[in-house]
């Protein structure tokens, strides 16, 4: 047991942890401040026009992410993989920021978007709150919150930081190539 709680207090004493952690935290509380007061505010019918394009509107997720149903374990099942791939974001981020260290926000931004929604779906039975409405053709709006979005958002910013590893690999292997041709 010693062993374990001095790794947790040497990863939690990493600069690199430190802040990806601080910047989850900050994500998934601001997300879950703003489903509250949404919740309040809107109520089950409420509709608040801002633009053609914009409302904000209450409307329960109880799937998957976009609303799909899996069946009747679709709760059990996004927290398993949820959890699961918060485990793996997290032991990626020091390896990452090693290489990159952008890969810092973008890996904390997915966190922190996955740890509200899942706290979300746990705290009680209606579902997710998705408040922000966005119309994208006539019939269609896509309805979310601020965990989806900085999901969506950690997922883009990953881009840069998966062509540096892209071009680590290729230099890699071309040093490779050139050590076994000579």
């Amino acid at each position: 047991m010693r062993s374990l709680s001095s790794k947790v207090q040497r990863s939690v004493e990493d600069p690199v942890v430190r802040r990806y952690l601080g910047i989850a935290v900050m994500t998934c509380l601001v997300d879950l401040c703003t489903k509250e007061i949404a919740v309040r505010s809107l109520g089950e019918h409420g509709l608040v026009t801002l633009s053609e394009r914009f409302a904000l509107m209450l409307v329960w997720n109880t799937g998957s992410a976009g609303g799909l149903s899996i069946g009747p374990f679709t709760t059990e099942l996004n927290v398993l993989m949820t959890l699961l791939a918060l485990g793996l974001v997290f032991s990626v981020v020091r390896p990452m920021a090693a290489v990159d260290a952008r890969a810092v926000l973008p890996l904390a931004l997915v966190t922190g978007g996955a740890v509200g929604n899942l706290l979300s779906m746990l705290g009680g039975p209606p579902g997710v709150a998705d408040f922000i409405g966005i119309r994208v053709t006539r019939e269609t709006t896509i309805v979310a919150n601020l965990a989806d979005f900085s999901l969506w958002s950690g997922a883009m910013l990953l881009a840069p930081v998966a062509l540096t590893l892209i071009r680590m690999v290729r230099a890699e292997r071309r040093v490779e190539i050139v050590a076994s041709e000579g």
